[in-house]
């Protein structure tokens, strides 16, 4: 009988990039989703460290994983003699990471994600690296200097080292293809998909709507304050509203906070008071995953105006719920194209407005019962195709 592969899994995101969480978090329940004979061919173990061992995530996770390791006792230490070693290691062969290379020896992890193993290191184990997407190349004004240097240097590494790159969306492998001509690195498209616990489908959405003391009728936004988010043009929008006496409630869930544009926050907080919308609009920060899912079962429905995502984990959790959407029209978003979803000029708050006027006038608030139950289906199928194509790329290795 062959030993079952050892994926691991390397932890992504935090505080700062729920995203990331998500992500690892997704690909793990899609390769636990599996039929059994399958699911023992492998073996899912979850590498992390303590700046990003949610314990919520930890929680939903610990009946899916064959192993977790945290790395902040498995990895040597940052001593003066370590350092000079990995400084050595480096310019003897290309290796982005010396440091975590003996622990996967040990562990005899077979394929590390994501992870960038240079193609003709002789290694153990192979891994793949992941662009979550090339935003700082069309709006370099949302980054640090440093943070541009970081992902140019990081992704042309990538392009010359790397045997294959995955990337969430056709539009991310389109720009790698752009940004990085010659390389003979080979793109992997991975459409990700969202598993949302049964238990979560079984509680009440009424009562955390009340836990929060919000009106019954709201549209939900699921983001970050982050800029590119593109919150402003929702506020906008409901200005324009009020002009003709129409005041929709908009909830919204995110850390307020942008660590790029640290006076962002300040500014969506100004607007909304110079707007007079502070009855219109409620800001709950960073909320239990459970009570942001309820909040948008209960939802009129998501919006979605980012002006830039590598492939929208709000989409994704919409889609589970067969919850209506109004996005921007920005390629992943018309790529991703959920049900029961439509699409505005993400420079339009005019367009936005006349949409959320619209479906605040039709639309109920609560579960749909029955939306719910087809997307449900529907999911169970998407996350298994989910896995089964991250487990073929984990085989081309």
């Amino acid at each position: 009988m062959n030993k079952p592969l050892k994926i691991g899994l390397l932890m992504q995101g935090g505080r700062n990039w729920i995203g990331g969480a998500e992500y690892i978090k997704n690909i793990i329940f899609a390769l636990s989703s599996l039929p059994h004979e399958v699911r023992s061919t492998f073996e899912i173990c979850l590498l992390f460290d303590g700046k990003y061992a949610e314990p919520e995530i930890q929680e939903q996770l610990k009946n899916n994983l064959d192993y977790q390791y945290n790395l902040d006792f498995e990895l040597e230490p940052y001593t003066f003699i370590n350092r000079l070693k990995w400084k050595i290691i480096r310019t003897i062969q290309p290796h982005p990471e010396p440091r975590l290379s003996p622990f996967l020896n040990k562990a005899n992890i077979d394929f590390v994600y994501p992870f960038l193993t240079p193609n003709k290191a002789n290694l153990s184990y192979r891994g793949f690296p992941w662009i979550f997407d090339f935003q700082h190349k069309y709006m370099p004004n949302l980054f640090s200097d440093s943070e541009i240097k970081y992902r140019d240097s990081y992704f042309t590494q990538i392009s010359e080292l790397s045997s294959r790159v995955v990337l969430s969306s056709k539009t991310s492998a389109a720009d790698f293809q752009k940004f990085y001509p010659d390389s003979k690195c080979a793109t992997e498209v991975l459409h990700f998909r969202t598993s949302l616990p049964d238990l979560w489908f079984k509680l009440d959405p009424i009562e955390i709507q009340r836990k929060y003391f919000l009106p019954d009728r709201f549209f939900l936004i699921s983001n970050q304050f982050w800029q590119h988010k593109n919150h402003l043009i929702v506020l906008e929008a409901l200005k324009i509203l009020q002009a003709n006496s129409i005041y929709p409630k908009v909830v919204c869930t995110g850390h307020v906070y942008d660590h790029r544009q640290p006076n962002y926050s300040d500014k969506i907080l100004t607007t909304i008071h110079t707007y007079g919308l502070a009855n219109q609009v409620y800001l709950l920060g960073l909320i239990p995953r459970c009570d942001q899912i309820q909040l948008m079962r209960h939802s009129l429905a998501v919006i979605q105006p980012s002006l830039f995502e590598g492939w929208s984990t709000v989409v994704e959790d919409a889609r589970c719920l067969g919850k209506k959407m109004i996005l921007s029209d920005f390629p992943v978003h018309i790529e991703q194209d959920p049900p029961g979803s439509v699409f505005f000029d993400r420079n339009s708050p005019e367009q936005l407005a006349e949409l959320i006027g619209e479906w605040w006038e039709k639309l109920s608030s609560g579960s749909d019962v029955d939306q719910e139950n087809l997307a449900r289906i529907r999911n169970i199928e998407e996350v298994q195709a989910f896995g089964y194509r991250f487990l073929e790329i984990v085989r081309s290795a």
